[in-house]
């Protein structure tokens, strides 16, 4: 029978009198280690060196939009991303009742919010600003509402008819809180105050335009004012 000192022998240091036991680790927590390691190279080269997964951004993207999809089918890559995975607990009745419930709990919450700012907004017409709004809109916007404003997805920004107000003031609440409940999200977590101000001046230098191709009218027949 091994004794504890042929066991655990003592290295050969010790500090105001005490000794260290060169204790070996267990084996499985060594293997667990190891394991995690392996897991974490994996999941770094899938989800962020070969953008394979679908991350938690991609995730809300397709959230906000059913057609949103990062790979095209042809390149091979769109069916490792799992997308008709269904986990043993789905349950498409109870999670479409929660999702609503959710749906009217936000709605309500920015209803609240655009009731409560008072400001009035007043348009930035110099080139600058209207220069950095236009940069704003082609890099946020166009997906919607078109390159030169004419609609898409989103409603037409060059006629004269307002859904929500053509007036800066509103125009830049609805950049600024969004209507969830018709697909228009909240700009106020990924821009600045000056530049929703900015790109909302911009949005009312396409007002008149006439671009090729505009989506047909929508709201009523008013005047923006700036």
């Amino acid at each position: 029978m091994t004794s504890h000192a042929e066991r655990d022998p003592l290295l050969d240091h010790d500090y105001d009198g005490i000794q260290e036991l060169d204790n070996d680790l267990p084996r499985w927590w060594v293997w667990l280690f190891i394991l995690c390691v392996i897991w974490g190279v994996l999941y770094m080269a899938w989800y962020h060196v070969a953008q394979i997964g679908y991350l938690s951004t991609d995730e809300y993207r397709s959230e906000m939009n059913p057609d949103f999809v990062r790979w095209d089918p042809s390149a091979g890559k769109q069916s490792a991303t799992f997308g008709d995975y269904r986990s043993p607990w789905y349950d498409p009745q109870r999670d479409m009742l929660v999702k609503q419930g959710m749906k009217r709990k936000a709605v309500k919450w920015v209803e609240e919010k655009r009731e409560n700012d008072t400001t009035t907004y007043i348009a930035l017409m110099d080139a600058d600003n209207l220069t950095v709004g236009s940069q704003t809109f082609t890099r946020l916007c166009v997906q919607c509402h078109g390159p030169q404003g004419q609609g898409g997805i989103g409603p037409n920004l060059a006629d004269n008819f307002w859904i929500h107000g053509a007036d800066m003031t509103n125009v830049t609440k609805s950049v600024k809180y969004g209507y969830p409940d018709k697909g228009m999200i909240s700009w106020r977590t990924e821009l600045t105050p000056e530049n929703i101000v900015r790109v909302s001046s911009f949005v009312l230098t396409l007002q008149g335009t006439n671009p090729p191709n505009p989506k047909a009218p929508q709201g009523e027949l008013v005047q923006p004012t700036q």
